[in-house]
């Protein structure tokens, strides 16, 4: 059972246009997730947090916690296009990727979610609370460069629901062209 074939009347043919989406997508969340990794490393810590709590995460940790499923999902789609046009991607190739990635999104979405739009995070402090945003002063000022940033965590979060909506669309098209190619009895190819 190959994962690529040179047959180009086999190819999925929406997979160009939902994969052009997920990589715009995820630029355009990459972006958003610099920007606040930019401003969450240069948002003073909360006086209390230092004694009570945990020291904020290193640099690295913030960039990765904000910027690692936008990254390797540019990575992913530029290499889906790529073999898409080179190649005819095997459905069973496309479920399993798009849902391995569909999960991962699924994970740093609620992370998002929980740390910085639920604000579960602010109201647990001092309570052990796993989300480092706790530590950060959260007082209402606009000079915290965190807190005049909450557009770039909305817009993050949102387009997070979007690439996570697009990868469900993916994987339920592929699992169609599985069982569309399964029944009748011919190749495995995604049509």
């Amino acid at each position: 059972m190959a994962f690529h074939t040179k047959n180009r009347t086999d190819r999925l043919h929406y997979a160009p246009l939902l994969n052009f989406a997920i990589l715009i997508t995820s630029v355009v969340t990459f972006g958003l997730a610099v920007s606040y990794a930019h401003a969450a490393i240069n948002t003073p810590m909360w006086p209390q947090a230092l004694i009570y709590m945990r020291p904020r995460p290193s640099n690295g940790k913030i960039i990765v916690y904000s910027a690692f499923m936008p990254f390797f999902t540019i990575l992913q789609s530029i290499a889906n296009l790529l073999l898409h046009f080179l190649y005819s991607l095997h459905p069973i190739y496309s479920l399993a990727i798009f849902s391995v990635y569909f999960i991962g999104w699924l994970v740093q979405w609620s992370i998002w979610m929980h740390c910085e739009i639920s604000g579960i995070g602010f109201e647990n402090a001092g309570k052990g609370e796993t989300c480092w945003q706790v530590n950060i002063d959260h007082r209402k000022d606009d000079m915290i460069p965190l807190r005049s940033s909450q557009g770039v965590v909305n817009g993050r979060v949102g387009l997070g629901a979007v690439v996570i909506a697009l990868y469900g669309v993916y994987a339920v098209l592929a699992v169609m062209a599985v069982f569309r190619n399964g029944r009748g009895g011919g190749s495995m190819r995604m049509k």
